[in-house]
């Protein structure tokens, strides 16, 4: 039976059974590392805020509540955000896009995801978009997080999310077609 995160986590923090953890881990972290990289543009970095997500997580145990939170699959890239939001912070880090420096699928953490060169397509596609629809079109798509969560994580209102879903649709199903992917769903 697959136990849901919630229920790992609260036995995690009630038994310190660090299995529990182990498996939020694995559960988690192709989606989070992929959605950090999309702020730091660094496979290092993004990696770095990974894990501090989960040592906050581990250390500290905040209380997770439903409410204020929305879902458990949420939470922890909300908790990454304001780690990534920090770290850009600190080190005054601007964000470029990696244009045709993509470092080659096996240096990144994501490599699942960039397996054949349609998706290497898709991936160079969103480093074109602005960084909070690629941002956003990431946790939908890529984490299956729900619009209500996406505004959770990202600290906007759902409609702003509706709307920067539309408009990056929209902005990335143009830039596949300009690199000949014709069948790009809008």
């Amino acid at each position: 039976m697959h136990e849901t995160d919630e229920t790992l986590y609260r036995r995690y923090v009630s038994e310190e059974n660090d299995a529990d953890l182990e498996a939020l881990l694995l559960r988690h972290r192709d989606g989070l590392l992929l959605f950090l990289f999309s702020f730091v543009r660094s496979a290092e970095d993004a990696e770095d805020l990974m894990l501090d997500t989960f040592v906050k997580l581990a250390a500290e145990k905040p209380a997770f509540e439903p409410r204020r939170a929305g879902s458990f699959k949420s939470w922890p890239y909300a908790i990454g955000r304001n780690h990534a939001l920090m770290h850009l912070r600190k080190r005054k880090f601007s964000i470029s896009p990696l244009g045709e420096d993509l470092p080659d699928a096996g240096d990144l953490p994501e490599t699942v995801l960039l397996r054949d060169e349609r998706n290497r397509a898709l991936y160079r596609a969103m480093e074109t978009l602005k960084p909070e629809y690629c941002r956003v079109l990431t946790l939908l798509y890529f984490d299956g997080l729900s619009h209500d969560e996406i505004a959770r994580v990202m600290g906007m209102r759902k409609g702003q999310i509706y709307s920067i879903v539309r408009h990056g649709k929209e902005t990335l199903k143009q830039t596949l077609e300009r690199m000949g992917i014709r069948d790009a769903q809008g």
